[in-house]
Parts: C-alpha cells; structure tokens; sequence
C-alpha cells in the first residue's frame, strides 16, 4: 500500500494515515512496524531494488572481463529503465530538494549497490587500477550517461536492442583501455 501511495503521490503528499487507510490498519499498526515515514520509504527502497534483485559479478580466473562487465551493464540498465525504478528515482530526483533524507535512503539502499558490485569485480581481477570506487563509477557513469538518462529526460527515444549493445561494448572497450 506505501509503495503505491509513494511512487503514485511523491513523498511529501503521503501521510501515515493515508498508509493506514490503504493498507485497512490502524495508524498505531503502521507506526509499530515503521517509527518514522522515513524509515518506512527506506524499506521500500530496499523492497524495489530487492524486487530486481541487484546483478551479481563474480570474477573467475581467465574470465572474460569486457563480457562480464558489458553483460552487467546491460542487466543493470533493464533494471534501471523498468517503471517501476523510473517512478522511484523521480520521485527522489523531484522530492530530494523538500527531504534530503531522501537522497541518502536512496543512495545507501540502492544505487550504491551497482557501484559495489563493479568495484568488487574489479578489485578482484587483480588489475592495477588505482581509484577503484571511481573507476566503478566512471565505467557506469558512460553507460548511463548513454543510454540511461537521455531516455529518462526525454531528450532521446528508447534505442533500439541493437544501439544498446553497440553503445555497452563501445564504452566497455574505451574502459578496457583506459584501464
């Protein structure tokens, strides 16, 4: 009942008591599971990006690097285009100014999440890469950039499958020689 309210309504137009009222409990049953509405809007963040279910890397000896980050790059972007995602990172991006709370709920439940999994993946090949956090950052940062936020702004129309893949292993091989 919160996730629809909140992704239908924004953060600041959803009280408790609305919660209450669409999930038929009292506001007392609401505020015993959830103190605050913060700490509500947190487990659904967590909810969400549990529903897709983060993509793994795991780094194998003499895998295949550019495949397994080019293959998590485009997981990670299904994840991101999906409504449901688009509606919650809108309604952070649109409410974050009103509850800053709401950007760090937001980043330490989920996009964080992505960010880790590159960096653990490339910690683990055992490459010379210094700044390993930025260079997670980075390789995501041109996939998104690319295909990602364009879409979400309105400022391109969905790729095709076949640009997405195009677009994934050009940055994929740019990162590759980068580092």
């Amino acid at each position: 009942a919160a996730s629809k309210l909140f992704l239908d309504n924004g953060y600041g137009n959803v009280s408790m008591d609305a919660i209450a009222s669409m999930a038929g409990v009292s506001k007392r049953t609401v505020y015993n599971h959830f103190p605050s509405k913060e700490q509500l809007f947190s487990e659904i963040v967590k909810d969400i990006w549990a529903e897709f279910g983060v993509p793994e890397m795991v780094y194998r000896e003499g895998a295949d690097i550019k495949r397994d980050l080019a293959d998590y790059a485009a997981k990670s972007l299904q994840m991101l285009r999906s409504e449901r995602f688009t509606k919650l990172l809108r309604l952070v991006m649109g409410e974050s100014g009103r509850f800053p709370e709401l950007k760090t709920v937001y980043s330490e439940n989920g996009i964080r999440s992505l960010l880790n999994s590159v960096g653990d993946y490339l910690q683990s090949t055992g490459k010379p890469i210094g700044d390993i956090p930025l260079a997670a950052q980075q390789y995501l940062g041109m996939v998104k950039e690319a295909l990602f936020w364009p879409v979400l702004l309105g400022i391109l129309p969905m790729p095709s499958p076949e640009r997405d893949r195009y677009v994934i292993e050009d940055c994929t091989e740019k990162f590759a020689r980068l580092y």
